[in-house]
């Protein structure tokens, strides 16, 4: 029996805001971005969000439930500290988890989010 091809990886870079009345279009081009890829994982960076809000949390679920029905997956990336905040606050790290840095080995934790300077 020959072994699961692992999945692929693509960059997906949002910001530097979302508004709610955007998210269709987001997940339009989602499913565009995923096509008929074989199973994809969506390294989505989110570094350039500016004031992530409870609407950015929405968009980024709504991303990630469009992906999953398509036999697919999001992780999120260079996750601001806003960000991280809101996903923790809200107990969504799980369903939104990050991803790990490209070519760390398997086992390294994902990094924390990341701090803006004062």
């Amino acid at each position: 029996m020959p072994l699961p091809t692992p999945p692929r990886a693509v960059i997906w870079r949002l910001g530097p805001s979302i508004a709610r009345a955007g998210i269709p279009a987001l997940c339009d081009r989602l499913r565009l971005l995923l096509g008929a890829r074989p199973r994809t994982t969506v390294l989505c960076d989110v570094r350039a969000l500016d004031a992530p809000d409870l609407a950015t949390v929405e968009a980024l679920l709504r991303l990630q439930l469009t992906a999953r029905r398509l036999g697919h997956g999001i992780r999120l990336c260079h996750v601001p500290e806003g960000l991280g905040l809101l996903l923790t606050l809200t107990g969504l790290t799980e369903i939104l988890p990050t991803a790990r840095p490209p070519g760390a080995p398997p086992g390294t934790p994902p990094p924390p989010p990341l701090r803006r300077p004062p």
